[in-house]
């Protein structure tokens, strides 16, 4: 398969440069009660409902700028109920409740969630690498991202939490309309879409489950990413060997988060193994610099040694503690505690 790119003559490292990182979620997030076909009869893996519970938690840290929820290829989610309802009803509803005490007592929380439905969750879109995704008219997520970077001159930090369909259809839009100068405005960052150590191996690393889910797609990022087009940061499975695998076990630890609407919805998303499992959060955690692991620890080419994330991981899993008090301390302030 031949990829063709133009180069970028640079990219653009704000790092630093804003006082709050502007955020755009894709992830396949959905209705945990949907009945489906997965070892847990249901439709998807709930542990993004967690990771999004969290962000929300810490969502005074971060510009919101777009959460599209259901982004994924598989076609049983087709005929669901709008999953952007969903996640305004299921998170707005208890952010609403959460979010005067927090302002009060942290301050500078946004006042509305700028939630979704992803344009491809009907169709089952998968990248084809032969299109050139001129026209984005059947793609108003995509669109949606793009109209938020005409729109600003910083860097836009787009994080992924499942499939990679839309982030390449936006990235080959540019390229096909020669807007390569937008590029240096975005900045992925990618949950487990590659690892040597963690389902991958040496040999195929890509051989993980949200690489696997458009593959096309993750092969087209990774070569962008290789060649100096874009900056993809793969963050391998430092969140569920890291940050996860660190966190302080048992229910009585969890339980004091019941008392915030936010809090409650982080424990019962995906709660494993005497823990809760948010590890889509790592993409989030990186940004803030402060938890063991920073962008700036992770390569900007896409690439993901063995070395480089098993010391993410053990990084994270030292700081795993301090994340989860943290969670806790902001859940207190939610429910005035």
């Amino acid at each position: 398969m031949a990829i063709l790119f133009t180069k970028l003559s640079c990219l653009a490292d704000d790092q630093g440069s804003q006082a709050k990182p502007k955020v755009w979620i894709y992830t396949d997030m959905s209705d945990k009660t949907l009945p489906g076909g997965n070892h847990r009869g249901t439709i998807n893996d709930p542990d993004d409902i967690s990771a999004m519970a969290g962000y929300l938690l810490m969502s005074n840290e971060f510009e919101t700028l777009g959460i599209v929820v259901a982004s994924t290829n598989r076609p049983d989610h087709a005929k669901t109920p709008h999953q952007g309802e969903w996640a305004k009803r299921f998170f707005g509803n208890a952010y609403a409740v959460d979010q005067i005490p927090l302002n009060q007592r942290l301050g500078e929380y946004p006042v509305e969630l700028p939630f979704m439905e992803s344009s491809i969750k009907s169709t089952a879109e998968r990248f084809d690498p032969a299109q050139d995704y001129k026209s984005l008219l059947k793609f108003n997520t995509v669109q949606a991202l793009l109209d938020k970077v005409h729109h600003t001159d910083e860097v836009i930090h787009v994080l992924c939490w499942g499939s990679l369909t839309e982030p390449a259809i936006l990235v080959r839009h540019l390229i096909s309309t020669h807007q390569n100068d937008l590029l240096s405005r975005l900045k992925f960052i990618a949950h487990w879409t590659n690892s040597p150590l963690h389902q991958g191996s040496v040999e195929h690393p890509e051989d993980v489950a949200n690489c696997r889910e458009d593959a096309e797609a993750c092969l087209y990022l990774k070569t962008a990413a290789k060649n100096g087009l874009i900056s993809y940061y793969e963050c391998g499975a430092i969140g569920q060997h890291g940050i996860v695998s660190g966190a302080p076990k048992g229910k009585d630890f969890y339980d004091q988060f019941r008392t915030s609407r936010l809090g409650q919805i982080f424990v019962e998303g995906k709660f494993v193994r005497d823990r809760v499992d948010h590890s889509d959060s790592a993409t989030y955690w990186i940004l803030l610099g402060r938890y063991g692991v920073s962008l700036a620890d992770i390569a900007s080419n896409g690439t993901n040694s063995v070395e480089v994330e098993l010391r993410n991981e053990e990084k994270f899993r030292s700081a795993s503690s301090k994340i989860h008090e943290e969670l806790l301390r902001r859940s207190r302030a939610a429910a005035n505690h």
